[in-house]
């Protein structure tokens, strides 16, 4: 059974997914969603390594999606069926942790192998969150309060995220 407070957790992801509001994702709704992003954290002109991993790793999620819960085959994923996929310990490891690290990987600009606060503001920006809330979430993904986040404790974050 889902509590109110998962129910509501997952349908603000879905929301973000769902990049037209029209109650289902699609895979236009992923390409857009990861173009976005993309262009948005400064990762550099279509066609570059990282654009195309990370638009990799954006097809992947939309068909291992489509694979995991696309009951019907009608190519759409309902609320419902999201909450499904992004239960499964499976979907998390080997498609929706990498596909968020990958993006991550993107907001690095220097390179460093870390995100800095001006770094993670971007991404969370290219995404839609607002400034506060992603400033308090970088200070608690930051478990050793360096002012700096790590591919560890990003992942750490990403699995509590989806699980918690």
């Amino acid at each position: 059974m889902v509590t109110k407070a998962e129910r509501d957790h997952f349908q603000a992801m879905f929301r973000k997914l769902d990049a037209d509001g029209d109650g289902v994702i699609e895979q236009v709704d992923i390409d857009q969603l990861v173009q976005e992003m993309l262009h948005r954290a400064g990762a550099g002109a279509p066609g570059t390594q990282t654009w195309r991993r990370v638009t990799g790793l954006g097809n992947r999620l939309w068909q291992e999606l489509l694979a995991a819960v696309d009951e019907n085959a009608d190519r759409k994923v309902t609320a419902r069926e999201f909450v499904a996929a992004y239960r499964r310990p499976d979907f998390l490891d080997q498609v929706a942790v990498p596909f968020e690290l990958a993006v991550l990987d993107a907001a690095d600009a220097d390179n460093d192998g870390r995100i800095s606060v001006g770094e993670w503001l971007t991404w969370q920006q290219a995404k839609g969150t607002v400034p506060t809330e992603a400033l308090d979430e970088f200070r608690r993904i930051d478990a050793d309060g360096d002012g700096y986040l790590t591919r560890e404790e990003c992942a750490q974050h990403i699995k509590q995220t989806y699980t918690t």
